[in-house]
């Protein structure tokens, strides 16, 4: 700073007085400088403490701001690893997640491919039954079941044949046409007290269908026509069925007569049922065939 300007307006005017000569005394003069000295000191001092002070304020306003800066920038800094942790945690969890979904997806592919195959077997599993139902009813083909006919030790099931054949009057030539004879337990037989029944079985199946069709024609048959005298049971004729078709057959008359049908039979192995003598015939070949009983 020019020294010039730290003097007070006084001390310039003394300056500037031209009355002063070698031969004047500069009493004046000294004496306005000794009173214009201390003024400037103490002006020059407090505005260099003051702005020291300033100065100071300002640096200590500026640490504390630096500082306060750092501790928030800190702070900052210490959210935003812990959200990068967080999200990488979070990411990993995502990953985890779609892992997750990628092996549902592969599972779910597996077991749909399961269901596919249990399908297929499910339907070759039908298939299969279907054969082994027709397969047990064909076998059977060539038999007749005879109901209710009277059991007694060391029968002649042979020659009670011939006698029904003779009832009918069809010719039945037993050396011929019978394959085999003999009578067969039924379901719970040591509780039946019934008869057992017997199966005829036929060398050739259109003879067995001709004897069964004669047979019927008797509309009743009783055990005092073929010898039994005094005995009055009624006794039956029809296709011998598989165990299948029996339990077929047997669920298709009771629906029948729930359903007010007047007619449930059997002809040529097959299950019908008619609702009255002009209604059409249904077939009954299976379980699912049993809706058709409405």
């Amino acid at each position: 700073m020019n020294k010039a300007k730290w003097k007070c307006p006084s001390c310039k005017q003394a300056k500037k007085n031209n009355n002063i000569s070698p031969i004047t005394p500069n009493v004046a003069n000294e004496t306005n400088l000794d009173l214009a000295q201390p003024y400037s000191n103490l002006n020059t001092k407090s505005i260099i403490d003051h702005f020291d002070e300033r100065f100071t304020y300002l640096n200590s306003s500026i640490e504390s701001f630096k500082s306060f800066i750092t501790n928030e920038f800190k702070k900052v800094t210490e959210t935003v690893n812990e959200w990068t942790k967080k999200i990488k945690l979070v990411e990993s969890s995502i990953d985890m997640v779609m892992d997750q979904v990628n092996n549902f997806d592969k599972e779910v592919t597996k077991i749909h491919n399961i269901e596919l195959e249990l399908n297929e077997l499910k339907n070759s599993m039908k298939d299969l039954k279907d054969s082994h139902y027709k397969n047990e009813q064909w076998v059977r083909r060539s038999n007749i079941q005879i109901s209710g006919v009277p059991q007694k030790k060391g029968e002649n099931l042979i020659q009670l044949i011939k006698v029904l054949a003779d009832k009918c009057n069809f010719p039945l030539n037993p050396l011929t046409d019978i394959d085999f004879i003999t009578r067969v337990a039924t379901k719970n037989d040591s509780n039946d007290i019934r008869p057992k029944p017997i199966i005829l079985k036929m060398q050739a199946r259109y003879k067995k269908d001709d004897f069964l069709s004669s047979l019927r024609k008797l509309k009743t048959i009783r055990a005092c026509d073929i010898g039994f005298s005094g005995m009055q049971n009624q006794i039956y004729v029809n296709d011998h069925l598989s165990t299948r078709n029996k339990s077929l057959f047997n669920e298709a008359k009771r629906k029948s007569k729930e359903k007010g049908y007047l007619f449930c039979w059997v002809r040529n192995c097959t299950i019908m049922v008619r609702r009255t003598e002009s209604s059409p015939v249904l077939h009954i070949t299976s379980e699912d065939c049993l809706k058709k009983i409405v």
